[in-house]
């Protein structure tokens, strides 16, 4: 039994833990040096605790070439191009007075929606790096306005306060969204519509 119980913590831990694919793209880092490359990034899990409590971004210049990794400190941006219409940025954004998480830009403005796939229980993520924008293709949402310090959670891996009640007090200063809001013209899957039309708000 005790062998079993161990052999599920590692089938779980591997399961939490694996990444993204390895895809062709671009590490911009702070320095101003961009490493263009095959980049993987972190799959984050909220069933285990991160050993290093930061979440790297894996590069490397080729196939068979040296592994590096980069954090919070080191990254700017990373940019996967599938074509001049489709490309995927992705950035560190401040979840907690001592956390950030790498999450897919998906809509900007006066308030910018980030997205990410987090693994919870057995869940693996999405298969590769590059990602043209789904709703389904992430089950983690939050917005930051400019000028805000904290990212502030939209949707989450877990259930907690509902879309409808963030959403309504986050954007209360949009009266014309959140009547919507409140009318159910707008749920979950509408989130980038939700926060282009707040960037749009007078």
């Amino acid at each position: 039994m005790k062998y079993k119980f161990l052999l599920f913590l590692f089938l779980s831990a591997s399961l939490s833990y694996g990444q993204y694919s390895w895809t062709n793209g671009q590490l911009v880092l702070k320095n101003g040096e961009i490493l263009v490359g095959q980049i993987k990034l972190p799959m984050i899990s909220k069933n285990l605790i991160a050993f290093n409590g930061k979440e790297k971004v894996k590069y490397r210049k080729k196939r068979k070439s040296k592994i590096n990794k980069f954090d919070e400190t080191q990254v700017k941006s990373v940019i996967f191009r599938r074509s001049d219409s489709e490309i995927a940025y992705f950035e560190y954004i401040p979840i907690s007075d001592n956390k950030k998480g790498l999450f897919q830009v998906i809509t900007s403005g006066k308030a910018t929606l980030y997205a990410r796939s987090v693994s919870v229980t057995s869940a693996s993520g999405p298969a590769g790096g590059f990602q043209v924008y789904s709703f389904n293709n992430f089950n983690e949402f939050y917005v930051i306005r400019e000028g805000e310090e904290l990212a502030s959670p939209m949707i989450t891996a877990r259930l907690s306060r509902s879309f409808k009640k963030r959403a309504m007090d986050y954007f209360s200063d949009c009266s014309k969204l959140v009547a919507k809001l409140e009318s159910k013209s707008y749920n979950k899957e509408d989130i980038k519509k939700v926060v282009e039309e707040y960037n749009n708000c007078l």
